[in-house]
C-alpha cells in the first residue's frame, strides 16, 4: 500500500516530537517558549536549505517546511494545554 506524501506526515511527527521535547525539557528555565519554537522553525529551514544546496541526492521543499511548522504548532498547542500556568480568576 502506497500513501502519497507520507513523508510530510513524517516531517510533522518528527518536528512535533522535537519541539515538544525541547519545550518540556526547558520549561523550568528562563528560556522563553517562543524562542524554542523559533529555533525549531529555523532549524527546519536550515536543514531544507542545506539539503537543496549541499547534496545532489536530496532536495529542499517548501512543503517540508510547512509540514515541519505544522508539527511545531501542534506541539506548542499541546504544551500550552498541559503546562499552562494557574491564573487567578
Amino acid at each position: 500500500m502506497h500513501i502519497n506524501h507520507i513523508d510530510k506526515l513524517e516531517h510533522t511527527f518528527a518536528y512535533f516530537v522535537l519541539s515538544l521535547v525541547w519545550l518540556v525539557a526547558l520549561r523550568t528555565t528562563k528560556i522563553n517558549k517562543y524562542i524554542i519554537v523559533f529555533c525549531c522553525f529555523f532549524y527546519g529551514i536550515i536543514i531544507e536549505v542545506l539539503q537543496a544546496t549541499t547534496t545532489s541526492y536530496r532536495s529542499g521543499e517548501i512543503l517540508d517546511i510547512m509540514a515541519n511548522t505544522t508539527g511545531i504548532l501542534i506541539a506548542f498547542i499541546v504544551y500550552n494545554s498541559f503546562f499552562k500556568k494557574n491564573k487567578a480568576i
